[in-house]
């Protein structure tokens, strides 16, 4: 995996982390990266999904339509590591819009959904 570049400002290590976390989920069948930050993935169980890797510390409805500008076809927007989030208008639009908005503590329990855009990780 070689590292190119992105308009969205994403480490490399970001990237890495987020390819190790997907390639050793168990409803993970296959997983190509493309775009530097995009993710399709393939699934056991539930349709495919294709991710788009940020690194926000606040995503807001704007990152979300700017992503959607860039990957027309995001089903799931992954906004980093565990202090990451994102803002309540941007959950809902994108839950309204079925697409998942998540980050590192629960893009897992997602992937093990067929409505993975309305999960939700229990404290």
């Amino acid at each position: 995996m070689n590292n190119g570049t992105n308009d969205f400002g994403v480490s490399f290590a970001q990237i890495s982390f987020l390819n190790r976390l997907l390639t050793a989920h168990s409803n993970v069948i296959e997983v190509r990266r493309s775009n530097d930050i995009q993710f399709d993935i393939v699934r056991e169980r539930g349709g495919p999904i294709r991710l788009v890797c940020l690194d926000e510390y606040a995503c807001g409805l704007a990152r979300v339509f700017e992503t959607q500008a860039a990957f027309p076809n995001v089903n799931l927007i992954y906004v980093g590591g565990v202090w990451n989030s994102y803002t309540k208008d941007a959950k809902q639009y994108c839950e309204a819009e079925q697409i998942g908005l998540f980050n590192a503590k629960e893009i897992t329990g997602s992937l093990c959904r067929s409505d993975f855009w309305r999960y939700v990780r229990a404290d």
